[in-house]
């Protein structure tokens, strides 16, 4: 080909090329171009060498979007820096964008990037969603907001504090950092994590980091009880069934019981909570084993605890015999509680149950009893009475047999377990 002729084509080709990429370039230019549509008063001035537009009372400015909307901008008074495409705003900011308006005092608007940036306290409201804090990043195209310093958000089923918070538009979901609080407006529990991501739209919230679940009862004679729940993770659900769950080394504190497990389920509407994963319980003098636990709580307080396979409860015998435990073991237990204390126990398949005997304060040997299920009743916090069902066994052993040989006796699963959470181990932080 000729290089005259192979010239005028290529010639031809960069002219096509850059008349198709034109209105692309004239849209990215007009799109960050800062339209003022009014002002009271205008002034020019220079500032460090810059050309600067002073706009004094009523002011207001838009600027397109990449998704074609628009930003509204209101203040008092603006400084405008035609060559850094910037306004300094002062005065009743108001920004609007799509369903979104922010509020503050103080602020600066970065026209090249669709960037608003507060300091002197904001407020963002999108729908039933209020948030405060006292300084603001609003990024316009990725509809991506961060607010720093005594953050505060509202919406229809929470409130959450901390001192970072990210909230992400679209997907209605706010990421919080560093000393976060979440607040259950329904069911009242109190959720604390170093990070938690809690979505709006499917109300699922997770805390991870240091994290912890507190609730505060109040009884009818004005004593606050409260519940604190650590683990490595939580989970919370507001679906149908509303759940919070917990992951790894759960531990769980009250006034009335303790608890350890690898994962728990609090079931919030029914008051209830399932232990999975080597649980256990403390409650009173009574140490509770078994595959499962499910707790049933009545008006806050202990009502019922089953104990699904290889369930044993053991309680000390008597404080001048530290090495006597009574034991009870089963395929099943179930305990009964009333005002805190036991009231009754039903052991279920292959139940067997080993009790020392005192004659008032000397020992006097230990009875071992098995049958289809046993029943014990107690009174006033004590043994009142045991019964036996079907295929009934008993043994009775003498004290000569018992005496510095306690451990010989101890039924086939025994274990005495040291590990019992403690209030001061676990971080309380009050309403």
């Amino acid at each position: 080909m000729e290089p005259v002729k192979q010239n005028h084509i290529l010639s031809r080709l960069a002219y096509i090329v850059i008349f198709c990429a034109l209105p692309t370039i004239l849209f990215a230019q007009r799109s960050k171009m800062i339209d003022l549509r009014s002002a009271d008063t205008l002034k020019g001035k220079v500032i460090n060498g810059e050309d600067v537009r002073e706009l004094i009372g009523h002011v207001y400015f838009v600027q397109p979007t990449e998704s074609g909307g628009l930003v509204h901008v209101w203040c008092d008074r603006a400084l405008r820096y035609v060559v850094q495409n910037k306004v300094e705003l002062f005065g009743h900011v108001k920004v609007v964008h799509d369903s979104s308006t922010l509020f503050s005092d103080k602020g600066v608007y970065y026209g090249d990037r669709r960037y608003m940036e507060t300091f002197s306290g904001v407020r963002l409201e999108r729908g039933s969603t209020v948030l405060t804090s006292r300084i603001g990043k609003y990024y316009m195209d990725e509809k991506h907001s961060e607010f720093i310093e005594n953050v505060v958000l509202i919406d229809s089923s929470s409130i959450i504090t901390c001192r970072d918070l990210h909230y992400f538009e679209e997907a209605r979901q706010s990421i919080a950092l560093d000393s976060a609080h979440v607040i259950d407006k329904t069911n009242g529990t109190n959720l604390y994590g170093d990070s938690i991501v809690h979505s709006e739209i499917t109300q699922f919230t997770s805390a991870a980091k240091h994290p912890r679940l507190v609730q505060f009862d109040t009884s009818g004679s004005g004593i606050i009880d409260t519940t604190v729940i650590t683990a490595v993770l939580f989970h919370s659900y507001k679906d149908s069934l509303e759940r919070i769950i917990a992951y790894d080394n759960v531990q769980m504190i009250r006034a009335d019981m303790a608890s350890r497990c690898e994962q728990a389920t609090f079931l919030v509407k029914q008051d209830s909570i399932i232990l999975h994963q080597r649980p256990v319980i403390w409650s009173s003098e009574n140490q509770i084993t078994g595959d499962s636990i499910f707790i049933r709580m009545q008006n806050k307080k202990l009502h019922r605890l089953y104990v699904h396979g290889h369930a044993m409860a053991i309680s000390p015998a008597d404080s001048l015999h530290p090495a006597r435990f009574n034991q009870l073991t089963g395929r099943q237990l179930i305990m009964y509680f009333f005002a805190n204390k036991i009231q009754q126990v039903d052991v279920i398949r292959n139940a067997t149950s080993f009790y020392y005997i005192f004659d008032k304060k000397d020992p006097n040997g230990a009875n071992k009893s098995s049958g289809d299920k046993i029943h014990i009743y107690f009174k006033d916090g004590e043994i009142d009475r045991i019964k036996v069902v079907r295929d009934v066994e008993g043994q009775y052993f003498p004290e000569k047999m018992l005496n510095k040989r306690e451990s010989e006796y101890n039924l086939d699963g025994f274990r005495l377990l040291e590990n019992k959470p403690k209030r001061t181990g676990i971080k309380i932080v009050s309403q």
